[in-house]
């Protein structure tokens, strides 16, 4: 897996080509099939000089990302911020996407390629934490009329875990509070989880829509996709279990691979990748969105990109 402004390896799967794409045609307004041909072949030649593909191959290669380029300006409805020439072999700037969905994709596009343990704080603004705001908003959304979230974040330690506990159970009007435990550690198992989303109805009685969700920048996601369960979380920390296991997310800064949908989706439950959040993320709060362009402008000074 690549990490920005590095070049992606001539055996990288098609979603991470694309992302290279992007990303060089951010930082020189276009780019083209023949150029991401070019630095695939110069690289495979300096590097892979034993058993690299047969020549014909890597073209095949880059048709696919720019295939996988064509599919995300469908999935973002309306958000993706690049566009490809009438050919489909060319990708250019778009300097009619200037909205926040535009902004929201450049943002999870470098939260993606930079690496985010080393490289996740600009302006003073947590990448990382953006996501889990910008996760609650995008759910929040995509459950529709009367749908309420918010961001759980349980890293805390115990005192704030069961203050949390305690505050999401009088939210949702189910589960009685935090359930005492004996803590072996100094922090608690926390479950992994990030954003909560519920849709009360008018009687706020037990029995409604709960989902949980987990959050993950960068591209190290795959080990993570089960570690949120959320009857285990229930049944550890809440004195009651609610009366409906809430629905288990999984929210990440990829755009994922196509043909392993199934398999991802399958494992993380209902799961928002890079497209899908752009594509519900209309309704971003004015005081996110402006931390996201404050984020995204600074991490992409930092790289040798121009914000917006």
């Amino acid at each position: 897996m690549f990490k920005w402004p590095g070049v992606p390896s001539p055996r990288a799967p098609e979603h991470e080509l694309a992302d290279y794409a992007e990303l060089v045609c951010w930082q020189q307004r276009n780019t083209s099939a023949t150029a991401l041909t070019q630095d695939l072949g110069r690289l495979a030649e300096n590097e892979y000089s034993d058993g690299v593909p047969e020549e014909d191959e890597i073209p095949k290669d880059v048709e696919n990302a720019y295939l996988e380029i064509e599919r995300r300006i469908s999935a973002c409805g309306g958000g993706y911020p690049f566009v490809l020439g009438d050919n489909g072999d060319t990708l250019h700037t778009n300097p009619e996407a200037n909205g926040s969905k535009s902004a929201v994709y450049k943002y999870l596009l470098l939260a993606t390629r930079l690496n985010m343990d080393t490289n996740r704080c600009h302006a003073g603004i947590d990448g990382t934490h953006l996501l889990e705001k910008l996760s609650a908003e995008t759910c929040r959304d995509y459950f529709g009329h009367r749908a309420e979230s918010m961001v759980f974040g349980t890293s805390d330690e115990a005192p704030g875990f069961q203050q949390k506990i305690d505050d999401l159970c009088k939210t949702l009007r189910e589960g009685d509070g935090y359930r005492n435990r004996v803590l072996q550690h100094r922090k608690t198992k926390d479950g992994k989880l990030d954003v909560v989303v519920w849709k009360h109805f008018s009687d706020k009685l037990a029995g409604k829509l709960i989902a949980f969700g987990q959050c993950k920048t960068g591209t190290n996601y795959k080990d993570t996709l089960t570690q949120l369960q959320p009857d285990s979380f229930c049944r550890k920390w809440m004195q009651s279990f609610p009366s409906n296991v809430p629905v288990r997310m999984f929210f990440v800064a990829e755009a994922l691979p196509q043909n392993d949908w199934y398999n991802l989706a399958s494992d993380a439950g209902l799961l928002f990748d890079r497209c899908r959040i752009v594509d519900f993320s209309s309704e971003v709060g004015k005081g996110l969105a402006n931390e996201i362009k404050g984020w995204t402008a600074a991490a992409a000074q930092t790289t040798g990109l121009q914000f917006p």
